[in-house]
Formats: structure tokens, sequence, C-alpha cells
């Protein structure tokens, strides 16, 4: 079976999309987006998915991005799927929240797509993150000395409803995909940006050959079970004995002390993922060490975290709260409707 099939295939039987499920798919019109399109339409028949489409414009690229809308659009109409769209203001969105542009319109992207799938009765929004992107994500992860969650990649599965079902295809695959159903796409010239760490990326893995990128799939693949595995513990052996109260998050020191190390930084990250800034970690990678030496010391401590969070340990508990009460969240407007802003808690990278 062709690989985008077989993925998709697998999504329904795993349970990531299950069938007869409604789905809003995340269509850019670029060759992983089409790709996840015509090959949903086309596993729809089996899964009896209930299918929608939608579009992200995100204020830039002028002309451009008005074709990507009308090309995207057209595709949603031949196949017969309701067609939902947002036009955002992404320069204003990284402007106001201190984003990079990247990640102002990863902001707008994933508040507007959550937006439509409210509209369309969407239970499930399906992302076409691939497993070149994967792969880049690494390579951005080990620059940035990220831990365990960010060197593993993009989740299959998020706790808001977005899955990724194509994690396990190839940028190559996907493009044999496209060719072999005469299926066009459209391209970013933004992608040849170099100022972009992304596309550096991206270029320098291609300069790397197809047997070192193959290798490190392979080993983000090994670190995404092993993230997997522990957000399995945590969620048995931690969340339990973790409580929320008015403005604070309160948890059990001396479990979290006697956690492996990756376990406590799954956990920290979590626990203060409520309190972060739109678009940003809670905590840099040093202040999460540090925080973890506190806690193995035993003894009481109280630790500001970005400054603006605060981790404070008295007796046998941890409480996690803003240092000063919270401003009320920031919010992007596209055509006058009022996005509510999305906390991205963990690899939100992608």
């Amino acid at each position: 079976m062709d690989p985008i099939l077989d993925a998709l295939e697998r999504a329904a039987e795993t349970g990531l999309i299950p069938e007869g499920s409604s789905m809003l798919l995340a269509v850019s019109g670029g060759a992983d987006s089409m790709a996840l399109l015509h090959g949903a339409a086309e596993s729809a028949g089996s899964t009896g998915w209930q299918l929608s489409v939608g579009h992200v414009h995100h204020g830039w690229r002028g002309r451009e991005a008005d074709r990507d809308l009308a090309f995207v659009a057209d595709h949603a109409r031949r196949l017969g799927l309701a067609f939902a769209f947002r036009r955002c203001d992404a320069r204003r969105a990284a402007s106001e929240l201190g984003l990079s542009p990247e990640a102002g319109a990863r902001q707008v992207r994933y508040a507007a797509l959550s937006a439509m799938a409210m509209e369309t009765g969407a239970l499930r929004i399906a992302t076409a993150h691939q497993r070149d992107d994967a792969v880049e994500s690494y390579v951005l992860a080990r620059r940035r000395r990220g831990g365990l969650a960010r060197l593993a990649g993009p989740r299959e599965r998020r706790g808001d409803g977005v899955v990724r079902p194509l994690l396990t295809v190839g940028r190559a695959e996907i493009l044999h995909y496209l060719a072999a159903r005469g299926l066009g796409f459209r391209r970013d010239a933004s992608n040849g940006d170099l100022s972009l760490p992304r596309n550096r990326a991206r270029r320098e893995l291609s300069a790397a050959g197809v047997d070192a990128v193959s290798e490190i799939a392979r080993e983000v693949s090994v670190l995404a079970d092993e993230r997997a595995r522990l957000d399995r513990v945590y969620a048995d052996r931690v969340a339990p004995g973790v409580r929320a109260e008015a403005g604070v998050t309160i948890a059990d020191a001396a479990l979290l002390a006697g956690c492996p190390a990756e376990l406590q930084r799954i956990a920290l990250e979590r626990l203060a993922a409520p309190f972060a800034r739109p678009g940003r970690p809670p905590m840099t990678g040093r202040e999460r060490e540090r925080i973890r030496e506190l806690l193995e010391s035993g003894a009481d401590f109280r630790f500001e975290a970005g400054r603006r969070i605060r981790f404070e340990r008295r007796g046998g508990a941890l409480r996690i709260r803003f240092r000063e009460p919270a401003a009320r969240p920031r919010t992007v407007y596209d055509s006058g409707t009022e996005i509510p802003m999305r906390h991205e808690a963990e690899e939100q990278a992608l």
C-alpha cells in the first residue's frame, strides 16, 4: 500500500483518528498538506471520516498567499468537502507577543484552526507534519540544547485535539504520491529564506545526504517512543499527586525529586505550562536544571523562571504560580473575529 494511505489507515486502526470521527484537515496548499488532503479523502470511504478543510491566511506574502487560499478552496470544492478559512495578522501577533515571525505565525495558525474546528464541528485537527519535519526539529533542538520532549519532535497527538498522522512518512514519499496522481501543490517562496533557522537546518540536511537523514530519523523514532513511555509514567505516577487551586498548581515535591531526570524535566514543563507566555516555553533549559537541583537538595526554596513563574517548595509541597497576577491573555483578530490565543505547552515549536 502507498505510505500515505498506509499511515492514514494505521491512524484509524490505532484510534489516533477513530473511524467515523469528524476531522478538520489543515491545508496550506504545500506538498505535505495536499497529500494529507487527498489521502484522507481517499481513505474516507473505508474509515467513515467526516472531513472538512481549514486554511489560514497569515496576512503576508501578498498575492501569493491569496493564490494559496484560492488553490486550497478549489481542491476542497472538487472533493466536495466543507471549506473554512481565516485571515490573520501574524506580524502583529509576533510583535505584540515578542515572538519571531515563525512563532507568531504558528500561534495564530493553531488558534485559527481551533476556531474553524469549532465552526465545522470537527473533533480532530489533522496537520501534515511528516518525518523530515521531525528530523529538522531534532537538529534545531540539539543546537538549542533541548531536552527529550523537543528532541523527539512533534507529538503524534496533542491534548487540544491536534493529530499528526503522517509522521512516519518522508518528503520523497509524499512527492511520489502527488506525482502518481497528477496532483499539484503550491511552493512557499519563504522556504528559501536562510535567515530562518528551520530553512538552514533543511538545507544542511539536504547536503548531508539520505543515509545521514535516515540515521537521524531512526534516532528520533527511538526518542519519540521513550517520550511516549515517560508520558505514560507521568500520567500514572506524577499526575495523581498534582492538584490545582486558585492560581496555583501544587505537586508532591518528594515524589518529583525521586523521579528519573527526564521524567522530572517533562513534569516541570507540564506543571509550568499553564503559566507560560503564549508561544514560549515556560522556562529555559538552564532554569529547569536549576529547579531540578533545588528539588533534589530536599531543602525549601523559591525560584523564579523567566521573571514570571514562581516555583516554591515548602516541606512536601512544590507550588507553581505567577510571580504576580496574570494579565488578560492577548488576542489576535481575523476579519473582526476575536480568537483567544492558546498556550503551546510543549514542542509546540511545531
